[in-house]
């Protein structure tokens, strides 16, 4: 599996704490972060599609392959 580069990787943890973020997967698809700041709930909308991914945290976020566009 490909993997982003650690610089990338450490600019994400700081810039996924804003709503509003455009980002990118591994996989090609791009997005906007929505953050759900009282429940803790990250949500992308994934351009050009009505798929919309959850998630509950920055790290699984970044596990699931998604950083800072």
């Amino acid at each position: 599996m490909n993997k982003w580069s650690n610089g990338l990787i450490e600019l994400s943890k700081e810039y996924l704490n804003y709503s509003g973020t455009c980002v990118k997967s591994l996989k090609g698809e791009f997005g906007k972060l929505e953050i759900d700041y009282q429940n803790n709930i990250y949500s992308i909308i994934i351009f050009n599609s009505d798929q919309t991914i959850i998630f509950n945290s920055i790290n699984q976020i970044i596990n699931a392959g998604w950083v800072v566009d």
